[in-house]
């Protein structure tokens, strides 16, 4: 009776033991996370723009954003990027045409992102807007030895036109030199599209 007792002790003991063990587990859950690549361009406002020439100094000496307006766009990259802008030359539909290059563009940063420092842009006032070209042309870049990926609030810009001031690298003869060699064919109304084009370095 004392060694069944005894034996009945141990394999209680032995039990208690192996319950208190099995009181807890462990397992485990694994994550993958897929950092992907970000490339977004978005014109936030001034996505369409009109210009009218209807006076002798708007003819003579153009039209600067105050006669035209601006547009502001926002890029979101994960990488480092080139922001390239080209337009056909104007056209009335029928034939006639207006050189692009009477069309500039200037820009400033309204974001974190800093021109002189992020970001890199030959084309920051009036007087060194790009006019604009049929082939690409690189408008804003990478600064040097800098990052320029981020959010929207690191790059947001403004893009300022002007048509016929020429000013920069834009058509150096006013609309009405072009009116009356014939470079500009005819009065009427002209469009073009403005291209602008987001690549990751």
């Amino acid at each position: 009776m004392k060694k069944l007792t005894i034996i009945s002790a141990f394999l209680f003991l032995l039990f208690s033991v192996d319950l208190i063990a099995q009181e807890t587990d462990t397992d485990v859950v694994e994550f993958t996370a897929i950092l992907s690549s970000v490339l977004n361009l978005t014109v936030t406002d001034g996505e369409s723009q009109t210009v009218t020439f209807d006076t002798p100094d708007k003819y003579n000496f153009g039209v600067d954003t105050d006669g035209i307006g601006n547009t502001t766009i926002t890029i979101e990259s994960t990488s480092d990027w080139d922001l390239k802008i080209n337009a056909a030359d104007f056209s009335d539909g029928g034939g006639n045409t207006i050189p692009i290059d009477n069309l500039g563009v200037y820009c400033t940063s309204e974001g974190l992102n800093q021109i002189g420092a992020e970001v890199s842009c030959a084309n920051t006032t009036p007087a060194s807007a790009m006019g604009l070209t049929v082939a690409d042309q690189v408008l804003l870049d990478v600064g040097t030895g800098e990052s320029n990926s981020g959010d929207a609030a690191l790059n947001a810009f403004t893009l300022y036109w002007e048509m016929g001031t020429m000013n920069g690298t834009m058509n150096d003869r006013s609309i009405f030199a072009q009116l009356s060699d014939g470079t500009i064919g005819s009065l009427g109304t002209y469009t073009t599209t403005v291209n602008l084009t987001l690549t990751a370095k």
